[in-house]
């Protein structure tokens, strides 16, 4: 596999169809895995995946890199940079860690620095944006560490474990990025 971009303890590279697996499966129908992010609300099948994997591959508005491991190549989660407007210079970026023994290692804000100064840097995006859970407090520390700022909040917006809660949206300029 080529690594795209390395970073201390992880590299980003293309998600590819191979990368469609039992063990990626699972995350999407793990609760604790998917607490807190929009898949996970209806259960997933290989074929789903599969095809959502393809769409995104194919899709010119979408750079969807898998998150590996450096020491053993492992595929432990996905970073995404979509919804680009390019008369605007933004985009909207989404992550997944899949692997829980990888959590609380620093793995998310590392591979968000990786994506993020790819779509300054590369694709000169001025803005990256993105949108988080109110319970997703992990994510929200991290997004917060690299510089984004809360830009606004959807109130009680979403159904999740019961309960209505909020939904923030946060952006980040290039200049305010904290490495």
């Amino acid at each position: 596999m080529i690594r795209f971009i390395e970073g201390k303890q992880i590299y980003i590279r293309a998600i590819e169809l191979t990368d469609v697996s039992e063990n990626y499966l699972r995350w999407l129908n793990e609760p604790d895995v998917t607490t807190g992010l929009l898949s996970g609300t209806f259960p997933s099948t290989i074929t789903e995946l599969q095809s959502y994997v393809e769409q995104k591959i194919n899709d010119r508005n979408t750079v969807m890199f898998a998150i590996c491991d450096k020491s053993t190549n492992r595929h432990i989660g996905n970073i995404k940079l979509d919804n680009f407007d390019w008369i605007s210079h933004t985009c909207e970026l989404g992550v997944l860690i899949g692997e829980k023994d990888f959590w609380g290692k620093g793995i998310g804000t590392e591979a968000c620095t990786l994506a993020i100064q790819y779509a300054f840097n590369i694709l000169n995006i001025r803005k990256v944006l993105l949108a988080v859970y109110a319970t997703n407090i992990g994510a929200i520390k991290v997004y917060e560490k690299l510089g984004f700022v809360n830009e606004g909040t959807l109130r009680k917006h979403i159904w999740s474990n019961g309960n209505y809660i909020d939904k923030h949206f946060m952006g980040l300029f290039k200049e305010e990025l904290k490495q």
